[in-house]
């Protein structure tokens, strides 16, 4: 019998600034996003070339009743779990500071 390939599975309460590490956060707080939503993970993963899968009906176990799905990544595309974390961790908080710059330049009429 052959066997599934393994992935490296993104939920977004990996991200959530919101979520303790109990509940399921695996980044610092300082790295954290305010927000995290699937589609700032999918940004994330089409920045950084991983090669990827979008599950919108997966659920997270710590958070089954208000999760949105996960990412499975391809694990030829990246090094390893805790990079690949830290490197979409970082693009998700530069995603944050342009949508807030972006916001403070609009005038007010």
């Amino acid at each position: 019998m052959l066997r599934k390939k393994r992935y490296f599975v993104l939920y977004p309460e990996y991200f959530d600034k919101k979520l303790t590490r109990n509940q399921g956060r695996k980044v610092p707080k300082n790295k954290a996003v305010d927000d995290c939503s699937l589609a700032k993970l999918v940004f994330a993963c089409k920045h950084l070339n991983y090669d990827y899968v979008v599950e919108k009906e997966k659920k997270y176990s710590k958070n089954w009743w208000n999760s949105e799905g996960r990412i499975l990544i391809n694990p030829e595309s990246a090094k390893n779990k805790s990079v690949l974390i830290n490197d979409v961790a970082n693009i998700a908080r530069k995603l944050k500071k342009k949508t807030q710059q972006s916001g403070k330049t609009k005038k007010k009429k």
